[in-house]
Order: C-alpha cells, then structure tokens, then sequence
C-alpha cells in the first residue's frame, strides 16, 4: 500500500519543529522571540487545520455548518514596549488612587521564568514598605501604592495574556521604581508559555466559548489562522476545507486518530 502523502496539519507542525531546533543557536533576546512568536503561530495553524480535517465524520446535514474563511480583516499589532496602562483612575469608599499610566514590559525568552513589569515611582523605595501591597491571581495582579508624595497609585491587570504562579510571583521594591515578575506557566510543549503582550481582553469569551461549543471555538480559531496568514495558510485552509466535505481526507490515514469525535455532535 503506498504511502499517504502528509496532510497540511503535518507538513505545517514539521515545519513548526524545524524552525524550532534553530532556536537554541541565537544570540540575540529580540530575534529569540520573533522565532519563537513564529514557532508558536505555525503550531496553532496546525493545531487548526489538524481539527478541521478530522471533521470528515460530520453528518451530511450538519456540513452546511463547516467553518468557511472569513473575509479577511487587518489584524492591530501588538502594544508598543513600554506599554501605557488603560487603567482610568480607580476609588474606594476611603481611598482614591490614581493610575499608574505608564510601565516598561518585558515578556521574556522562551526559557526564562518571569514576565517582568518596571513601574517607575520617584521616591517609592523611601516609603514604609507596609503602605505598598501586591495581589496575584492565576490571571490578574493588583498592586497598590499609599502615601506616596501625598497621592495613592494603583495598577490593576486582569485576563492576562496566560496565567500565571500567584505563589511565585513577586515584587521588588527599588529606589524610584517598582518591579513586578509574574511567574510564567510552562506550557503543552514543556517550555514556558510565550508572551506577546501582558493582556488579552477576549481570553475570558475564548475559554467560554472553548467549554460551551467546540464547533463555534473551531470556527473562530479558523477565522484567526485566515486572517492572521499568508497565502500560502489560506490557500492550505482552503485546500483542506475543500477535500474535507468531499469526503477525500481519511482521519485513520492521517494519523489523526479520535480528534475528530468531538466535533461530531
């Protein structure tokens, strides 16, 4: 029996895995990062078009509901480094804060631990350090300032980008400035999670819709890949979607064993 030839999720994660090999050999902090920005997009496009090949098991009356590409949209870049909070100023009953607008972020290589935020605060390391507190959760952190030249300052993050180890993240209190580390998770590949900006305001919907429909999470990480690819991703998408509903792709042939099942309801 010959050979299948790879599917495009296959040829797409080899490529993943090869770029992937040439990290350890750079140099530079920046460049590590746009590989591996690149490394971790080229798994999620497999990761998409592995999904939608195993959907060749839906119902013929459900195949009308196969994600088609969206109409293609411009994608905003990610935030400038530093990045300006959006945070308006915040007040409690007892105390009014002001926020604090502006802070450097550092997401990072690929094998180092924190994701590092630098608040600049003249004078704060002067101050009582019981008039500075910090809370962190698995996808927030607050941190609040009292006192400090007669003004109270506060920076509040939630729905981060990934979550993050409230246990071992931490704070460092220096002369002019504040420097926050969130503890990164490692993530499905054994390294620690990559981060492009410090917060994804759609993550919440995202993990929602994740749980309540895995069709409808399809069709949007579908839309993404489109979107955000070049024309060789969208011809492969379109390519893949094309065999799928003629019923030319084979789940068992592909290696793509079960996959498919839970899209089958």
């Amino acid at each position: 029996t010959p050979t299948s030839p790879p599917s495009p999720s296959q040829e797409r994660l080899r490529d993943a895995e090869e770029i992937e090999k040439l990290i350890p050999q750079l140099k530079r902090p920046m460049a590590k990062m746009q590989v591996e920005a690149l490394v971790k997009k080229m798994r999620k496009e497999a990761a998409g078009l592995k999904a939608l090949e195993s959907t060749n098991d839906v119902p013929k009356e459900q195949e009308t509901s196969t994600p088609r590409p969206a109409s293609t949209t411009t994608t905003p870049p990610p935030a400038p480094i530093p990045v300006p909070s959006t945070e308006a100023p915040v007040s409690s009953p007892s105390v009014m804060y002001t926020s604090i607008d502006k802070f450097a972020f550092d997401a990072g290589g690929y094998n180092d631990k924190f994701v590092t935020l630098y608040l600049p605060l003249p004078g704060v390391g002067s101050i009582d350090k019981d008039k500075i507190k910090c809370h962190f959760g698995k996808d927030e952190f607050d941190i609040t300032v009292l006192d400090l030249n007669g003004k109270n300052y506060r920076l509040k993050k939630d729905n981060l980008e990934h979550d993050i180890d409230p246990e071992k993240s931490k704070y460092i209190v220096k002369a002019d400035k504040i420097v926050v580390k969130l503890q990164k998770i490692k993530g499905e590949y054994g390294s620690f999670d990559f981060w492009s900006k410090l917060t994804d305001p759609k993550r919440k919907e995202k993990k929602n819709q994740d749980k309540s429909n895995p069709a409808a999470s399809l069709t949007e990480m579908m839309k993404e890949m489109y979107e955000n690819g070049d024309d060789q991703m969208r011809k492969m998408i379109g390519e893949t979607m094309l065999k799928q509903r003629n019923g030319e792709l084979n789940n068992k042939d592909m290696g793509l064993g079960d996959l498919g099942s839970g899209f089958d309801d």
